[in-house]
């Protein structure tokens, strides 16, 4: 393959993979989202502080879906790029996308500090639902008083050392600030935060379970081994989050900032075929954190597939009338495997009955 086929085949799957590679993002994130809204605005789950945060989450990553990678589809899956027509486009699109996705990742971290002062018994206000819903709008001004210079100092520009047209940051300093600013905001802090509060959390649950005494009270004693069974559960789910924030989050912000850094570098039209697939693909696995939180809450937290099963029995009740699934020992299952597993229980103890009578 010579340099000329080499540079076509790499853009064209650019193209293909800018087009067709979002979408499951998109399909599988809108369903993901929607069943996190019903899931964490259900009464058992609502007037936790923690879940406040996550429903935030969700709200943010709403914008992301929609907004983000949408247009990006449109831009760089079917090359019609309105930033490059609009000067006030390219300023909406740029801090609508670091203002959403920081956000995202800001509300997951605020729930890991929640959830460490849980853990630490501090006083209960900031553990209520009044303080996290303060917490959470001073968070979505900070966040656009921090990004509201990309209004005013992002435009459609020529690239230096090319022709090309862009919709970016103005070159220079400024540039380096804005790339550093979204390295740190979103990449850097937000994770870093979490991993302290999740290690945090860990010993504090850990040191409590070694000096907690026996209530007398057996009702007391029930609530409180469901309170914390239900901040054990919310915090596997944030680490699982941290994790996959970091995995998906760090590289491409890092890239964003090696961009920058690199931007004087001359580069052969092979090599900005190669650099311009792999952007794409670090920008593109990005999206992952925004859109497949609910499978991973699903996969870590019971008490999320615990109200997630409740609402599927509801919806197959009100069209079918019967419940679709139920529990054994704590475990679910589908009601007709319950069903033969307690018909064959029952016949069992029917074939012993004879047995112990003989005995008698």
């Amino acid at each position: 393959m010579n340099s000329s086929s080499e540079i076509a085949w790499l853009n064209f799957v650019n193209i293909q993979l800018n087009r067709y590679f979002p979408l499951p993002f998109v399909i599988f994130g809108t369903i993901g989202l929607i069943f996190n809204v019903i899931i964490f605005t259900r009464r058992s789950l609502f007037n936790n502080s923690c879940v406040q945060y996550l429903l935030s989450n969700t709200m943010a990553d709403f914008i992301v879906i929609y907004w983000v990678i949408v247009t990006r589809i449109v831009s760089d899956g079917y090359g019609n790029d309105l930033t490059l027509r609009s000067d006030s486009f390219c300023k909406i699109r740029y801090f609508l996308t670091y203002y959403s996705r920081t956000l995202s990742t800001w509300f997951i971290a605020l729930a890991c500090v929640d959830r460490w002062l849980s853990s630490i018994q501090a006083n209960q206000r900031f553990n209520r639902v009044s303080f996290a819903r303060r917490i959470i709008f001073i968070t979505c001004i900070t966040c656009f008083i921090s990004y509201v210079h990309v209004l005013f100092l992002f435009r459609i520009q020529t690239t230096p050392g090319s022709s090309a047209v862009t919709c970016y940051a103005l070159t220079g300093i400024y540039r380096t600030f804005s790339d550093l600013q979204y390295l740190i905001f979103y990449g850097l802090a937000p994770p870093i935060l979490m991993l302290v509060c999740g290690i945090l959390t860990l010993k504090n649950i850990r040191r409590s379970h070694r000096l907690v005494q026996p209530s007398t009270n057996a009702e007391n004693q029930l609530r409180n081994n469901s309170i914390k069974r239900r901040d054990i559960q919310l915090l596997a789910m944030l680490l699982l989050q941290i994790i996959i924030i970091t995995v998906f989050t760090l590289p491409y912000a890092i890239q964003k900032l090696i961009d920058t850094f690199t931007l004087q570098i001359k580069r052969t039209p092979l090599q900005t075929a190669q650099y311009n697939l792999l952007t794409a693909t670090l920008r593109l696995s990005s999206y992952g954190s925004h859109t497949f939180g609910f499978f991973f809450y699903t996969l870590s937290g019971r008490i999320f597939r615990t109200e997630l099963f409740e609402i599927i029995n509801r919806i197959a009740r009100f069209f079918t009338g019967k419940q679709l699934l139920g529990t054994i020992s704590g475990e679910t299952f589908p009601m007709a495997t319950i069903q033969n597993v307690t018909q064959t229980m029952n016949s069992q103890q029917q074939r012993r009955r004879p047995e112990n009578r003989d005995i008698v």
